[in-house]
């Protein structure tokens, strides 16, 4: 079901390089996932994926794990341009930047088509780059922001991602270790077990959509992910 795509955008706009003030919608741990609170669902293919129930919701948190084969450098530049994300992502129905915060943070808009009888749902996101120096990855922070100039639109339903994290770092020559991690609450009238049953592939699909495009791109690296990487580099050791 095209639903099951509705998280997919926060990661292609991450980076994303103008109005408005924004504030966390909920605080992104408020209502996140539990360290060690894993449940292995299923592997295939060198990608595993998880599962861990949440407070207060039926909805369940994803976590998929595993090599990809394609570089790091690619993996950013195919995340970044947000211009070629329908050649890879399904059902986007128009996304935006709202306001680029620095060079790596940015507030950015996207609808994606939903079949009847559901309405299309609407995200509002903060995406952060940052280097976390005691796990040694590259990781991208996703969660839902309010942007008051950006009000919801008629027909649509504003989902929530309540906390998302993808981490990445070099594993060997063209292939990147990835762990990506979403809770996402789509709302409006779609049953929980419903979201559940198709949010189960949504990880594993994603990190498969991204491995075959930027396993087959060439795009020059902009000179702040090039920093950002050699950071990583000699913070682990390589």
């Amino acid at each position: 079901m095209k639903f099951a795509w509705t998280i997919i955008w926060a990661v292609t706009f991450v980076l994303a390089a103008t109005a408005g003030t924004a504030v966390t919608s909920d605080s992104p741990g408020k209502f996140c996932i539990v360290a060690g609170g894993w449940n292995r669902l299923y592997a295939d293919q060198g990608i595993t994926v998880y599962a861990q129930r949440t407070r207060k919701s039926k909805i369940l948190a994803f976590r998929a794990e595993g090599i990809l084969s394609a570089p790091i450098d690619q993996i950013l530049e195919v995340l970044r341009r947000l211009e070629i994300s329908d050649e890879w992502m399904p059902d986007a129905d128009g996304k935006y930047i709202l306001k680029e915060v620095s060079d790596t943070e940015a507030i950015t808009y996207g609808i994606n088509r939903v079949p009847f009888p559901f309405a299309d749902r609407e995200l509002v996101f903060l995406n952060k780059l940052r280097l976390d120096h005691d796990r040694k990855f590259l990781v991208l922070d996703i969660y839902s922001v309010d942007f008051p100039s950006q009000p919801v639109k008629k027909g649509t339903v504003r989902a929530q991602m309540y906390c998302g994290e993808m981490r990445l770092r070099p594993a060997g020559e063209r292939q990147t270790e990835v762990a990506l991690q979403l809770y996402v609450d789509p709302r409006g009238a779609i049953p929980g077990w419903i979201v559940n049953m198709f949010h189960k592939r949504l990880p594993y699909n994603f990190l498969r959509a991204l491995e075959k495009k930027a396993g087959t791109t060439n795009f020059e690296l902009r000179p702040v992910y090039r920093n950002i990487l050699k950071e990583l580099a000699l913070m682990s050791g390589q």
